[in-house]
């Protein structure tokens, strides 16, 4: 005995649009850093946090700020306006640590102040300038205009695997 009964799924164009809009899209946590605009990926943050008491290391080298102990794990505090020629140009209570482990240990980067996490669309994001200084370059996966500001995305893991850092783990200072 067949049935002539049909079974109807119907799907929303609008769901299917959504689905593959996600697909071209990646979160982003927009910070400061000297007056300028940059991004990292959101899944390289592990947290953030506010700026703890900062218990200074005597002859380490000028990138790190020093060492924080967070929730009982100590972690190193990394300048990263060093490997860009930046000031720091926030106020201090507006200073926030980035808390990540994407080269496996955790440490927190200190950035001038946080903005937002936000969606972009991965065609939006343009290839670096040519026309960045210094190191700023090899750090970069590209740049976001958003509005009228423009965001630069930067590669956390190059930054973190840069010879003085791979040095430092090395203990060759």
């Amino acid at each position: 005995m067949e049935s002539d009964e049909k079974i109807i799924i119907e799907v929303d164009d609008q769901d299917l649009l959504n689905q593959d809009d996600k697909k071209h899209t990646i979160r982003v946590l927009t910070f400061c850093l000297g007056g300028e605009n940059y991004c990292i990926d959101i899944n390289h943050a592990k947290e953030v946090v506010r700026l703890p008491e900062i218990t200074k290391v005597p002859n380490a080298p000028a990138f790190i700020v020093g060492i924080i102990n967070l929730r009982g794990e100590v972690l190193s505090v990394l300048d990263i306006h060093y490997f860009f020629g930046l000031e720091k140009k926030g106020k201090p209570q507006d200073a926030r640590l980035i808390v990540t482990d994407v080269v496996g240990e955790s440490l927190g980067i200190m950035v001038d102040r946080i903005k937002d996490a936000i969606d972009i669309d991965q065609l939006s994001i343009q290839p670096p300038l040519a026309t960045l200084k210094g190191n700023l370059s090899a750090y970069t996966k590209g740049q976001i205009q958003l509005g009228d500001e423009i965001y630069i995305l930067l590669d956390i893991y190059n930054i973190l695997n840069c010879d003085e850092i791979k040095n430092l783990r090395k203990g060759n200072i």
